[in-house]
């Protein structure tokens, strides 16, 4: 015969039918768990007093200020750089003239893409 303590499978779904008693949790688990749940709960802003409210205001310390504006002048830097990659930002109408210029001479690496259309016909686009 199993142990109705033992922590299996089999013995959690016969506590839920009620076939086995609830396992007990010893005192100092109880104890350590309520303690766990009280250093948990966050209280909201809404629920918080003038004085509370005041005393959270100046969460941030010089550290943590520097670390963000290190963080955000990365992040401008790393936005810069995509920007300059950043090939593909124009749309224009050339002429036939203006085609070999700006199709066949648009550089190594360049994709072009065009929309080839006659004045006075209707375009499906």
């Amino acid at each position: 015969m199993q142990d109705p303590n033992e922590d299996t499978e089999w013995n959690d779904i016969l506590r839920k039918k009620g076939i086995l008693p609830p396992k007990e949790v010893p005192k100092e688990d109880e104890e350590e768990e309520l303690a766990l749940q009280q250093q948990s709960v966050v209280k909201t802003y809404e629920s918080m007093t003038l004085e509370e409210l005041e005393e959270n205001e100046d969460e941030f310390g010089e550290d943590d200020e520097a670390a963000i504006e290190m963080y955000r002048q990365k992040r401008l830097a790393e936005w810069k750089a995509a920007q300059m990659k950043t090939k593909f930002a124009e749309v224009g109408e050339i002429s036939g003239q203006d085609y070999v210029k700006e199709v066949n001479q648009a550089g190594e690496g360049i994709w072009v893409v065009l929309h080839l259309y006659k004045p006075g016909i209707p375009c499906a686009l």
